[in-house]
C-alpha cells in the first residue's frame, strides 16, 4: 500500500512498494510499445512551411485497446473520421506522458516525488490511458484475467485519486 503526502509547495511525496513501482514502470513501458505499434501504419505529410506538417494514420486503427485509448481522449462525440485523425498526436501525447512517468520513478528505493505539474498530468494521463485499454484487454477472457483486470483498475483508480487533486491545485496556481 502506497503512502503519500504533499507538502507546502505542492510537491507530491509517495512511498510506494517496489511491487508497485515495478508494476507502473510496466504499464508506462507495454504503453510506449502500444503507442508505437499503433503509429507504425502513420505516415509524416509535409506542411506548406518550414517545419509544419502531420502524422496521417495509413490504415485503420483495428487494435481495440489503442481505440479505447484514442476514444478516452477525444470529445465524446467525435465522428470516426475525427478519432482516426487525432490518433497519432493523441498516442504521441501518451507516450510522452508516459516516458515522464517512468523518468518520475526510483530505480533503488519506494520514495517518489512529483515536483512540477507536467508530472501530475503525465500520471494522470498515463493512469487514464491504462484504466482505457484494460477494459477491451479483459473482454473475453478468462475469470481470472477479468479479475486481475479489476484488481487492477481498483489499485489504478485509487492511485489517480492522489494524483488528481495535486494536478488540479497545480492547474489552479
Amino acid at each position: 500500500m502506497s503512502v503519500w503526502d504533499t507538502c507546502a509547495d505542492g510537491t507530491l511525496v509517495g512511498v510506494m512498494p517496489s511491487e508497485e513501482i515495478t508494476c507502473l514502470r510496466s504499464y508506462a513501458t507495454g504503453y510506449v510499445q502500444l503507442a508505437e505499434y499503433g503509429l507504425r501504419s502513420c505516415s509524416w505529410v509535409e506542411g506548406h512551411t518550414v517545419d509544419s506538417g502531420r502524422l496521417f494514420p495509413g490504415a485503420a486503427i483495428l487494435d481495440e485497446r489503442i481505440m479505447a485509448i484514442v476514444r478516452a481522449n477525444v470529445p465524446a462525440e467525435s465522428p470516426d473520421w475525427e478519432i482516426a485523425l487525432l490518433a497519432p498526436d493523441c498516442l504521441l501525447e501518451g507516450i510522452e506522458a508516459a516516458e515522464r512517468v517512468r523518468r518520475t520513478l526510483p530505480e533503488h528505493d519506494s520514495v517518489v516525488v512529483l515536483t512540477a505539474p507536467e508530472d501530475f498530468h503525465a500520471w494522470s494521463r498515463l493512469i487514464g490511458d491504462v484504466l482505457a485499454a484494460i477494459v477491451p484487454y479483459a473482454a473475453g477472457s478468462s475469470a481470472r484475467t477479468r479479475q486481475r483486470a479489476a484488481e487492477t483498475e481498483d489499485w489504478l483508480r485509487s492511485l489517480r485519486e492522489v494524483v488528481m487533486p495535486s494536478a488540479a491545485a497545480w492547474g489552479a496556481r
